[in-house]
């Protein structure tokens, strides 16, 4: 491996806290990192769950987007596309090689596994993680919700990564191209790619994981607003769309991920009567109404770079105008929209409680989207305050509530920054006793927020501490620490530990002096490197114990609120009603 690409590698696995792994493991993560981070535009993802599992055939990693989110699970996919009525979906395949060239033997290895992802042949793969990504295959290509894929179907995207040089070597041209044929005749693509990565690539791949977010346009027809101290400068304007496209759409064509402080979702044009509206006018023609029909779009940014009128917005964020983007990117190739106006207002602060107003201000027109408008609650803020007060030792953690939000910070380590779906799923599972809507059905805790998770009400202590014990209880999986069966009920693990600890069924968040007392004690025993591991050991073999006897077989009884209550009254019945008698 190259000096370079070394150093790369061990700046992303001290970031990461990989050091224990071994090295080719390191380097599927890596890999996985990078290509994800190249089609997903974020950071705020664990790699370790792209990855195949162990002595997987031909394929270290999956990641499936749908709808521009990076989907986990069948529930994920159903969830993402019954918000949007709509289904865009992009396969991505990973193969890392540590070796210094490239191999037609591989190439043709990783090809091959994965067109038997797509085939009959798919029971071949025997780990837990390919059956998952199966599922959710199976789910995307259903006869029933084929009708969803309005825009196009899957692409298909192969990337093979290895320490070489890429040479255009003709022969492993010849079996790219070859299998590239064969995988578009399966006829389920509407575009297929492989890929190679060699180390230069996958450095330029790293880079980018650091670079902050930036886009360079020329805004012509612009006036400057009188601000107040904490903006540092505000324009607006009309904008034509050969400019903002620069603002939404990345190099490749996607969109990128620039709306993570809306607090709408996007909701798509045929049974949204303001996305049906902005179509319209756009489809019949009428792109000199646009401007004049159209609120526009609301810019915060952190920073503006430039002399006159050609400006680079820097780490900026679209606060209001989720829904005109996204509809302007699907009618993005009408003919004459390059030279349509878009009004457009740009706002300059690093004042959070401004860029919160300027967000709460300027989205009144469509229903809110409940996991962004907690985005800006007092209860979001506030807790990340907390996380950031918190003494700075080994139980340090960092909360990230806007997406990408430490993505600049090279002081701060990646595993130790808790995002929102980490914080609702941990949240949730080790305190309110959901572990199974966790790992299955995720938009059910979506439903909660606002009364059973980021209530006004609760003390912020056991958010943090079930986010470090997941952090303590990721670490011990990852070193192979517990038992191998019960990983993948890792959150039910949670569940169980909390209660060794503490001896209650079903804590009250409200409770804030109970709260307080047993945070407390769950937090004495993280303090203490072997207590945790004692204490996570006994979870895990509680889970797996003969008198649970669960069927770990049945890959759907992690996500059954069945298994739940069968946990929940054994511990009652072992630690409670056997200790009173």
């Amino acid at each position: 491996m190259d000096l370079i690409t070394t150093g790369f590698l061990n700046d992303f696995v001290d970031r990461k806290g990989y050091a224990k792994l071994i090295e080719s493991q390191k380097f599927e993560y890596f890999c996985n990192f990078c290509v994800i981070n190249k089609e997903y535009d974020s950071i705020s993802f664990d790699e370790k769950l792209i990855s195949t599992g162990n002595s997987t055939q031909g394929i270290d990693g999956i990641g499936i987007i749908v709808n521009n989110k990076l989907c986990q699970n069948v529930s994920e996919v159903k969830q993402v596309m019954e918000m949007n009525r709509m289904l865009t979906v992009t396969f991505i395949f990973i193969q890392s090689k540590t070796s210094n060239s490239f191999n037609n033997q591989h190439i043709e290895n990783f090809c091959r596994w994965t067109k038997n992802f797509f085939s009959d042949e798919s029971n071949l793969f025997t780990t837990d993680e390919m059956k998952n990504a199966i599922e959710m295959r199976e789910f995307v290509y259903n006869n029933s919700n084929l009708k969803y894929m309005k825009d196009r179907n899957p692409i298909c995207k192969m990337y093979f990564c290895t320490n070489g040089k890429w040479e255009s070597d003709p022969n492993i041209i010849s079996v790219i191209n070859s299998n590239k044929n064969e995988i578009e005749n399966l006829d389920l693509f509407h575009s297929v790619e492989i890929i190679p990565i060699d180390s230069k690539a996958l450095q330029n791949l790293y880079r980018k994981t650091k670079e902050p977010v930036e886009a360079t346009i020329k805004f012509e027809r612009k006036v400057n607003i009188p601000t107040i101290k904490e903006i540092t400068v505000a324009y607006s304007g009309l904008l034509p769309f050969s400019e903002f496209r620069k603002i939404i759409i990345d190099d490749t064509g996607k969109m990128k991920s620039v709306f993570d402080d809306n607090i709408r979702d996007y909701l798509e044009q045929d049974n949204n009567p303001v996305n049906k509206d902005i179509s319209s006018t756009l489809q019949k023609g009428n792109l000199d109404q646009f401007c004049i029909l159209n609120n526009g779009v609301t810019i915060v940014a952190e920073e503006i770079t430039g002399p006159g009128e050609t400006i680079t917005l820097t780490n900026y964020q679209i606060v209001n105008g989720c829904q005109t983007s996204n509809v302007l990117y699907e009618n993005r190739n009408i003919e004459g929209i390059e030279l349509m106006h878009v009004p457009v207002k740009i706002i300059v602060t690093n004042d959070q409680n401004i860029k919160s107003q300027i967000t709460r201000a300027t989205n009144n027109q469509t229903a809110v989207n409940a996991v962004e408008l907690e985005a800006l609650s007092d209860f979001q803020r506030n807790l990340e305050d907390y996380y950031n007060a918190l003494p700075k030792d080994n139980s340090k953690l960092f909360y990230e509530r806007r997406t990408n939000q430490y993505k600049n910070s090279d002081d701060i380590q990646l595993y130790k920054v808790v995002n929102r779906e980490s914080q609702i799923k941990s949240l949730s599972a080790m305190f309110l006793n959901n572990p199974h809507n966790v790992a299955g059905n995720y938009g059910k805790l979506i439903e909660k927020l606002g009364v059973e998770i980021f209530n006004a009400d609760h003390d912020y202590f056991p958010y943090y501490i079930s986010s470090l014990s997941y952090y303590n209880l990721d670490k011990l999986l990852e070193e192979n620490k517990l038992f191998s069966k019960s990983k993948r009920f890792r959150y039910q693990i949670l569940m169980v530990f909390r209660f060794l600890i503490t001896k209650t069924i079903s804590p009250n968040l409200k409770d804030r002096g109970r709260m307080q007392k047993q945070c407390q004690q769950i937090l004495d025993i993280l303090k203490n490197e072997q207590k945790t591991l004692e204490y996570l050991y006994e979870s895990a073999k509680f889970i797996e114990s003969e008198e649970l006897n669960i069927d770990f077989n049945d890959r759907k009884s992690v996500e059954r609120k069945d298994t739940t209550t069968l946990i929940l009254d054994k511990l009652t019945e072992i630690y409670l009603v056997k200790k009173s008698d």
